[in-house]
């Protein structure tokens, strides 16, 4: 499993995002990956996201997003990733 977060330069809320995902990344001993969709629009448009910050999870090559264009509390994290075991 990965969590990625999907970022841009000039996303006023993607610095709150990174923090939080590298944060629970770390908590739950999750690979964590950050995308900069201006670098790597392919990958942006082939998990399907549009807007920024995005939290998606990587489960055996399938995408699923978990959250878009906003920044979930830790705790609805943390959640959104259990459901998923």
């Amino acid at each position: 499993m990965k969590l990625i977060v999907f970022t841009k330069k000039d996303c006023p809320n993607c610095p709150m995002a990174k923090k939080l995902v590298s944060e629970v990344s770390g908590e739950l001993g999750i690979e964590f990956e950050e995308v900069d969709v201006e670098k790597d629009l392919i990958k942006a448009l082939q998990v399907g996201v549009a807007s920024t910050p995005s939290i998606a999870v990587e489960i055996n090559d399938k995408y699923e997003i978990l959250f878009r264009s906003e920044v979930p509390t830790k705790e609805e994290l943390i959640k959104a990733l259990r459901s998923l075991k």
